[in-house]
């Protein structure tokens, strides 16, 4: 099992980067780049969205990566 590491914006720049790197030193297949991409989109989506929902309801900006996540029990099998 991999170990995640906390994620913020400035982490998901350094991987863009990164990811662009081997794909220009043709380090990584096309398919493992397009998923890694498709990542890469989601979580600035997620944060273009947040930044949308401050604006529009006249709120602070929620720091996302600060979140307490959900209590969501696990089966040891998976």
């Amino acid at each position: 099992m991999k170990k995640l590491a906390p994620v913020n914006q400035k982490s998901v720049y350094h991987s863009a980067g990164d990811l662009y790197a081997k794909i220009m030193n043709e380090e990584i297949a096309v398919d493992r780049a397009e998923q890694a991409n498709a990542a890469l989109c989601t979580m600035n989506r997620t944060q273009a969205l947040e930044i949308k929902r401050a604006e529009v309801t006249k709120e602070t900006l929620r720091i996302i990566e600060s979140k307490n996540f959900d209590q969501i029990p696990l089966e040891e099998n998976n």
